[in-house]
């Protein structure tokens, strides 16, 4: 193996291991983005029952989730 060779191999390493960090950033950032999402709309779903639930009788399908 020569010397180029050599320096060539380490520099396709280093790029690939950088974008394969950014990508796994931008998965992270995707994935944490919808469970926020889902959380805050199991909230106002809460929130929407409760108020529900001080206006009229309970009833168990009011509470679907």
């Amino acid at each position: 193996m020569t010397a180029m060779t050599i320096i060539i191999a380490v520099v396709i390493f280093w790029a690939l291991f950088v974008v394969g960090v950014l990508v796994g950033i931008s998965v992270h950032r995707e994935a944490t983005r919808r469970r926020s999402a889902r959380l805050h709309r199991a909230e106002m779903a809460f929130d929407h029952d409760t108020i529900i639930a001080g206006r009229t009788p309970v009833r168990g399908r009011d509470f679907r989730i």
